[in-house]
């Protein structure tokens, strides 16, 4: 019970996390009921220090309300984890990809093929404490138990070409579906947990996730956004995008190209839908494309990402 209740509000802890709760004053709850008021001075394994009244006072976690234990479980969790982020880079289980290269992770059981490109910029004093997370998705035809790495769809080419990377230094993701009969539809439980992981092992900006999907790729973005609709920073379609159940629900800025072959008829509704919620929704219909190449045609558009990666998660 009490681990359910700490992974509930773990993720309000992310962005504040212990040394931001230090000094503060909240209201704490005993196990029997009797509530007190008092500042928190430090968390450890088993109690919490307070100040009240001008004392400070030691107080055994197991004496508190469930909410109150899980509340500084997270915020002991939260700081262990920091500090374990902040050394990603350098001596996590990815410091190896830090070298400006595609390295290429196995799949396993519970988890996608995937690769991954953080160039040593990520590392320079102009980078900051932490970095973006770039995800793309491939297309149907992208389907593989294996892949030479490298092989990761222009969208994620462009995220790591010198000009642009050095401007916005970030990791890059780019999991591999399955074979059919698999698709991304189905793959949104390991693409979370991968995310997962991958925010847990290195310095990466919560409030700076985004996603980039091609055809059964854009789906798969979307089924990820869907699932966490409030997440992610920011999403780019080629050849997908909405549908009129998200509009009141997803939160993510989003930007669609379209080619011909896909309907985009109610493209302009969505954006009207979506700005009266207070989401931003572009759109472009590509005339002189076709579906096999909407892909380059988004890619090959600076101002595309200029915008994807100036978008800011505005809950974190």
């Amino acid at each position: 019970m009490i681990r359910s209740i700490a992974y509930s509000i773990l993720g309000s802890l992310l962005v504040s996390g212990l040394s931001a709760q230090v000094g503060q004053t909240r209201d704490w709850t005993s196990a029997d009921g009797r509530k007190i008021t008092a500042e928190l001075i430090s968390v450890s394994e088993d109690e919490i220090v307070v100040r009240r009244q001008g004392k400070q006072v030691t107080i055994k976690l197991e004496l508190l309300s469930e909410d109150d234990q899980a509340f500084a479980k997270g915020l002991l969790e939260e700081d262990q984890s920091s500090e374990l982020r902040s050394k990603g880079f350098k001596e996590g289980k990815y410091a190896d990809a830090v070298k400006g290269e595609w390295i290429k992770y196995p799949a396993t059981e519970t988890s996608l093929l995937f690769q991954l490109y953080i160039g040593k910029e990520v590392t320079k004093k102009k980078a900051g404490p932490e970095v973006p997370l770039f995800i793309h998705l491939h297309g149907a035809g992208g389907r593989a138990d294996d892949v030479k790495a490298g092989k990761v769809g222009i969208a994620a080419q462009e995220v790591t070409a010198e000009d642009f990377y050095d401007d916005f230094p970030c990791v890059v993701c780019v999991p591999t579906c399955p074979p059919e009969p698999e698709t991304w539809g189905k793959q949104t439980a390991k693409l979370e947990a991968l995310v997962d992981d991958l925010l847990a092992t290195l310095p990466i900006d919560r409030k700076r996730i985004y996603l980039s999907g091609y055809s059964q790729g854009a789906q798969g973005i979307g089924k990820m956004l869907e699932s966490r609709p409030d997440f992610y920073a920011g999403a780019i379609f080629a050849d997908g995008g909405p549908n009129d159940k998200w509009i009141g629900k997803v939160k993510t800025p989003l930007w669609s190209y379209y080619s011909p072959e896909r309907d985009s008829s109610k493209a302009e509704a969505w954006q009207t839908g979506f700005k009266e919620d207070g989401v931003e929704y572009r759109f472009d219909r590509i005339e002189d494309s076709a579906h096999n190449n909407i892909h380059w045609k988004l890619a090959k558009n600076p101002e595309v990402f200029q915008w994807l990666f100036t978008q800011t998660h505005r809950a974190r």
